[in-house]
């Protein structure tokens, strides 16, 4: 019987489908295009190899295509019946995740873990900042990444995946030394590696390098195609550092080229989260970009007209401040409440404490900063990197600023400048004066 890389068994009858499979999943790893036409070869070959169909749905959830993702998924834990019990747990955590029932996978992903703590693509589902445990509602969810992959560890050598997820895992919790040494190991072993590229960019944010967060950028961004997954992203990472350099120019020109609805080839809720906190925090800085707002407003209608996940939901408040829109403000938190009661917001209620702060900061900053203080414990339950939920203690830092307070916004700053990095906020809170 055929084994995958990591040493597991593959029941198929084609050693030709076994190779193309190993292959496809690396390319999902590092996130190549092309992954759905390189499986559909394997399953050509052998139509009934269960594992190749779960990976199709992955790569199919990858660009966007849910309903087919949701069926190849289905047709892989249909096809496990005569598998081994590994491959039958593998695809029944496949299915699960591409029905939205990640409460019920989670566990199923650790008890796999514990099992086979090699078979990666079921670990891989509740990693990083949006997987099962980033939007799980967990308040410590960086720490439970890191404590799930340290459990596994001892079983893995030197692979460029596990190393990019791991390293990528440490940066988020603070031990960004250790996590970069892996990081660049990650590199070394496979540089296109795009997963590897943006753990690395982290890596730089956090240890207060922008700008050599910049130059890794710029040397590593056009080795990815403007249809990529991820250059989209990347380039809201260049755009941060440009922030933080103080280069509000550079920054926007940027937003422009790459991130905003007019350029970005992202999946939709990637250019919604990425374009509407790049505005609100230029907003924060004095550049108001009224322009890009409109445009982004009229993508916001055409591709997420009503709340959503709480992530999603706190950027649509950052995109309702920067039109200033209340009619949209109130609707949001209305919507928000609703999908709250109805028990469809796993953050529980800091979406919508945030959704209250944000949308209101202009109007009564007071009040939003009282808000944004007492939600500050909750923040990672929205999910999201530190990169991305800065954006709420700037917004905090913000909001007493325009209260007048520049004390309070210093204060609320300290924490962060002492146990990260000053460049996080010396440069901007400097600049900043109330409205």
């Amino acid at each position: 019987m055929p084994q995958d890389r990591f040493g597991y068994p593959l029941t198929t009858t084609s050693a030709e489908a076994a190779a193309i499979y190993v292959e496809a999943l690396d390319r999902l790893f590092a996130l190549h295009e092309e992954v759905v036409p390189a499986i559909d070869r394997a399953i050509d070959l052998d139509p009934d190899f269960a594992l190749a169909h779960s990976v199709r749905a992955r790569g199919l959830a990858m660009m966007g295509e849910a309903a087919e993702a949701r069926a190849s998924a289905l047709r892989g834990h249909q096809l496990s019946a005569h598998a081994t019990p590994r491959e039958r747990r593998h695809t029944h955590i496949a299915a699960l995740v591409a029905e939205g029932r990640g409460a019920e996978a989670l566990p199923l992903v650790e008890e796999h873990a514990s099992d086979y703590p090699r078979d990666a693509m079921p670990l891989s589902y509740a990693l990083g900042v949006y997987g099962l445990l980033g939007f799980g509602g967990f308040r410590d969810f960086p720490q439970r990444q890191c404590h799930l992959l340290a459990q596994v560890a001892p079983e893995w050598d030197d692979d460029w995946w596990f190393l990019a997820s791991y390293g990528w895992a440490l940066v988020e919790v603070g031990e960004w030394k250790s996590g970069t040494a892996m990081l660049d190991r990650a590199l070394e072993l496979k540089p296109d590696n795009a997963n590897a590229v943006h753990g690395r960019a982290h890596a730089y944010y956090e240890c207060g390098d922008a700008g050599a967060g910049e130059a890794f950028l710029r040397q590593s961004l056009p080795s990815f195609a403007r249809s990529h997954p991820l250059h989209g992203h990347l380039s809201w990472h260049l755009a941060l550092f440009a922030l933080q350099r103080g280069d509000a120019d550079e920054a926007v020109s940027i937003y422009r080229d790459a991130i905003g609805p007019a350029a970005s080839q992202a999946l939709p809720m990637f250019t919604l989260i990425d374009s509407a906190s790049f505005l609100w925090r230029s907003l924060m800085q004095g550049a108001v970009h009224r322009a890009e707002a409109s445009e982004l407003s009229a993508y916001i209608a055409r591709h997420q007209p009503a709340a959503g996940l709480p992530f999603v939901n706190a950027h649509l408040a950052m995109a309702c401040a920067v039109l200033g829109d209340n009619g949209a403000a109130v609707t949001l938190r209305e919507q928000v409440e609703e999908r709250l009661t109805d028990g469809r917001q796993a953050s529980g209620d800091v979406v919508l404490r945030v959704c209250e702060a944000i949308t209101g900061v202009l109007e009564d900053p007071t009040r939003a900063a009282s808000i944004l203080e007492r939600a500050q414990m909750d923040l990672a339950r929205l999910g999201g990197s530190n990169a991305q939920r800065d954006v709420f203690l700037d917004t905090l830092a913000y909001a007493h600023l325009q209260a007048g307070d520049d004390d309070a916004a210093r204060s609320t700053t300290a924490t962060r400048a002492e146990s990260r990095a000053q460049h996080l906020d010396e440069g901007w809170l400097g600049r900043l004066s109330p409205a």
